[in-house]
């Protein structure tokens, strides 16, 4: 079933007189949603204790919980140590999300840097390779490492490096950050047939099994020349990329991610908007 939520809150959890993460489970289902995820970003900060806990309130509201490890992972490093680093900060993150009770990890690929794209793909490649041994060593498979689309030219991320990433293990599956792929292409999605172009691109490459399975990041982000800018919200008419033609392409693939909003503040609404949309053409 496709699910729908938001990363974080939003400004309306304090608004709605709320401060602490332990509640956010059942707000998130009062307002009639599915998901929540919890981002790392800078680290992971929370103890095991603390994130069972989370984890039994969300399992008693009956919403799924997917968590988004630290931001500054890079999988094409060439330095040994940051290379360690990196697999530490992903494992790290899947036993907070066993802890939390999810068994989905979202995680950036990384930068070339001063690289060659191609060069710094392989050395990518080979630390996944290394990450997923030790992933299946230490009883980790049962997770799934969602690899994400990224929104900077510069950055690696773009539709076909994901698919050649994801391509490497039955654990890993795409996230499809569309406000990224927009952004990257500076406004290359325009509605359906674009969308219906990448959906496809991806069954293509990793399989259908995947796609249907796949992780989803939405939100209308500013963009420049290089690619993204800034996250902003629904209510924004200049940049994009919209939803609504999005919605029909799941309802056309027969396709059931799991669709995270990342608006800038108003992702709690935003995702209910998607939701409402969604079952609205059914």
């Amino acid at each position: 079933m496709i699910k729908f939520g938001p990363s974080g809150a939003g400004l309306s959890f304090a608004a709605d007189g709320f401060s602490k993460t332990i509640d956010a489970p059942k707000w998130i289902k009062g307002k009639g949603l599915d998901l929540f995820e919890y981002s790392f970003g800078r680290g992971v900060r929370i103890g095991e204790e603390t994130a069972k806990a989370y984890g039994a309130e969300f399992a008693a509201n009956g919403v799924e919980i997917s968590v988004h490890a630290p931001y500054f992972i890079n999988m094409a490093t060439d330095d040994e140590v940051k290379a360690e680093n990196n697999h530490k900060y992903i494992n790290d993150s899947i036993i907070a999300l066993k802890n939390l009770g999810g068994n989905r990890c979202v995680f950036h690929p990384g930068s070339p840097l001063k690289k060659d794209r191609r060069d710094a793909m392989n050395i990518l490649l080979g630390r996944m390779d290394i990450l997923i041994e030790d992933l299946y060593e230490n009883s980790h498979n049962d997770i799934l490492l969602s690899v994400e689309t990224m929104g900077k030219q510069a950055q690696l991320g773009d539709i076909d490096e994901v698919i050649e990433i994801v391509s490497r293990d039955p654990m890993l599956i795409p996230c499809i950050d569309f406000g990224h792929l927009n952004s990257r292409t500076c406004g290359g999605i325009n509605g359906y047939d674009d969308y219906a172009k990448i959906i496809d691109k991806f069954i293509n490459g990793v399989g259908f099994e995947k796609v249907d399975n796949m992780h989803i990041h939405f939100s209308k982000i500013e963009y420049s020349a290089k690619g993204e800018v800034r996250h902003l919200t629904f209510e924004d008419e200049v940049f994009g990329p919209d939803f609504e033609p999005l919605a029909k392409a799941f309802h056309e693939f027969n396709i059931h991610p799991y669709v995270v909003c990342e608006s800038a503040g108003t992702q709690t609404e935003d995702s209910l908007y998607m939701k409402n949309y969604y079952n609205s053409i059914k």
